[in-house]
């Protein structure tokens, strides 16, 4: 049986992207060894600052966030994240920590708006089937999204939505 070809970006066609976010370099490299060869695309950030920037500006479909980013910490940029209009609600972000989690980290990762908080050092075959469900997850939101007949901000009829609606009370005029 061969494994499921991770899905594309549909609008580039290009390898889903990661943003890597870790000051601690053996982490992020022992993460990107994983990540890269199985055919994702990885952009790195070293601190706090740079990871909320290229989460706007990037738009990756993972966020991996080491918890000990430093200045604010990686829980505090989850949160920041998690309420910023720019990034979408279904972009999956994941803490990660360089020793072993608690109960109270846990919960408090998920209620920072963390999907998993994982563990160094992380078995890379479940990294990458975790990461394969949350990536399709999210690009099917993404894809409902751009497939919606209405605008998210305002809630009235998007170009596809009104184009639509007029067909229908041109039809309902012609009976």
């Amino acid at each position: 049986l061969s494994e499921p070809a991770l899905p594309e970006r549909k609008s580039t066609g290009r390898p889903p992207l990661v943003l890597l976010a870790s000051a601690q370099e053996w982490s992020a490299r022992s993460l990107d060894s994983i990540l890269g060869p199985q055919g994702y695309a990885i952009l790195r950030a070293y601190t706090d600052k740079q990871a909320l920037e290229q989460a706007r500006n990037a738009q990756p479909d993972v966020i991996l966030l080491d918890s000990a980013l430093p200045e604010t910490g990686g829980l505090a940029v989850c949160r920041t994240l998690r309420a910023d209009p720019h990034l979408s609600d279904s972009t999956p972000i994941i803490l990660t920590t360089s020793g072993p989690t608690t109960r109270q980290q846990r919960l408090e990762a998920l209620r920072a708006g963390a999907c998993e908080f994982w563990s160094q050092p992380v078995d890379a075959e479940e990294c990458v089937l975790r990461l394969e469900s949350h990536v399709r997850a999210k690009l099917d939101a993404d894809r409902a999204r751009d497939e919606s007949l209405l605008d998210q901000r305002t809630g009235l009829y998007n170009f596809r939505g009104l184009t639509r609606r007029a067909r229908e009370l041109g039809s309902q005029a012609y009976r």
